[in-house]
């Protein structure tokens, strides 16, 4: 069964419509899953990007299916275009993916943990074969982060994203930082701002801001202290995830706390939802630096080592889809060894009735050994004969010779 993904990421749209593509991603999963046909799905949901990865029986069927139930959960034209790959293509994207090749920031240090986090959030919806692709995508990225530098020179886009700040506004030790959320994301962000010598604090409209600050050398910032925080932070990070407009940071909830601040106050937004107004871009005395402006401004990284990690991609990929066609040949050999080991069973049986149990053990003993021995040809073969695209000359030989017929559904 082919497997194929579908999505959209930095490369084909921008911060807002990836925010509406995964929301209507998110609505069309429950559908697909359960639609005829489709043995699995991951979706792959990032700050750049949103993905379905899906195990299913007809390629072009479920394609159509996929746009479908997108266009009808509200993705409308983004349908055009989404990124569709199919069987070697998709593989090759989840593996470019998880080697942070196709990243915002090339090598970017989150991707793999996000890769690996899809998998045990989609466990229970993912087919083995899914389950086989994405766990050789980590050892791909694994991979390629020992054998390259490539792992070292990707920073993440928080890291990017302040580099930024410091260019435009200055370095940031001893400065007041703001956090605004207290995710999965935050913990990246505050060892960043921690490391370039920033005070931290932070606030949560969820109220997690405390609890954060138990395992975070960080300051909490209740809800009746948020005003003066705003008052006189000197950076603004928001990084939730969430992107709820409930929880969202507004114009004027910002202007009123500055309103007698002077100075370019740097916002810097990491979630892709939004946590504050994109009104501020236009607002004076702000400098929002958000994941579009990131990706103008993402480092390009050195030509060898991406290379480098091309070529370790290229061999994972050939290694995964030709052990993936050997897994073709498992009906065949299935059907031989049954074979093998009825005729194995009915000497038995007949040995049984005029043999001591000592002596038959010792025949099962004798007739089991052989059995292998006559199993390890035609094993070998036939995973190498569906390697080769040739299992079918291999089954039709089984029934010609030896009568096995081959249950391949």
């Amino acid at each position: 069964m082919p497997v194929l993904s579908i999505g959209l990421s930095h490369h084909q749209a921008a911060t807002d419509d990836l925010t509406l593509f995964t929301a209507s991603a998110e609505e069309a999963s429950a559908s697909l899953r359960t639609a005829h046909g489709v043995h699995g799905l991951i979706t792959l949901s990032t700050c750049n990007r949103c993905e379905l990865y899906i195990d299913a029986e007809n390629f072009h069927q479920t394609i159509r299916l996929t746009r479908d139930l997108l266009i009808k959960a509200g993705a409308g034209d983004l349908v055009q275009v989404m990124d569709v790959q199919g069987v070697r293509n998709a593989v090759r994207h989840l593996f470019d993916v998880s080697c942070g090749l196709d990243s915002m920031v090339v090598g970017e240090s989150e991707i793999a943990g996000q890769v690996r986090s899809a998998l045990q959030a989609n466990a229970q919806q993912a087919s083995p074969a899914l389950h086989r692709l994405f766990q050789m995508a980590l050892t791909t990225s694994k991979s390629v982060a020992n054998a390259t530098a490539l792992g070292a020179m990707g920073r993440s886009v928080a890291s990017t994203a302040l580099d930024l700040v410091e260019t435009r506004h200055g370095e940031l030790a001893g400065r007041q930082a703001l956090l605004v959320g207290t995710g999965a994301y935050a913990g990246v962000v505050t060892a960043d701002l921690l490391r370039r010598g920033a005070q931290v604090s932070v606030y949560s409209s969820s109220g997690r801001a405390a609890a954060f600050a138990q395992t975070h050398p960080v300051s909490p910032v209740p809800e009746e202290r948020l005003h003066d925080a705003l008052a006189g932070t000197q950076l603004l990070v928001a990084c939730s995830g969430r992107g709820r407009r409930a929880s969202r940071i507004t114009t004027r909830q910002l202007t009123a706390a500055r309103d007698r601040m002077t100075g370019l106050l740097p916002v810097v937004d990491l979630a892709l939802g939004r946590d504050v107004s994109p009104e501020l871009a236009a607002t004076p005395g702000i400098d929002l630096i958000d994941l579009d402006v990131v990706g103008k401004h993402a480092p390009t990284d050195h030509v060898v080592h991406i290379e480098r990690a091309r070529e370790l991609i290229d061999e994972a990929v050939e290694g995964y889809l030709k052990a993936e066609r050997a897994r073709l040949a498992d009906p065949a050999i299935l059907a031989v060894r049954t074979y093998v080991n009825q005729i194995v069973e009915e000497e038995l049986g007949s040995l049984a009735s005029h043999a001591s149990d000592e002596q038959t053990a010792a025949v099962q003993r004798s007739l089991r050994r052989v059995a292998n021995a006559l199993l390890h040809q035609p094993t070998v073969r036939a995973a190498e004969s569906a390697q080769n695209g040739d299992l079918g000359e291999f089954t039709s030989a089984l029934e010609k010779v030896f009568g096995i017929e081959v249950d391949d559904r």
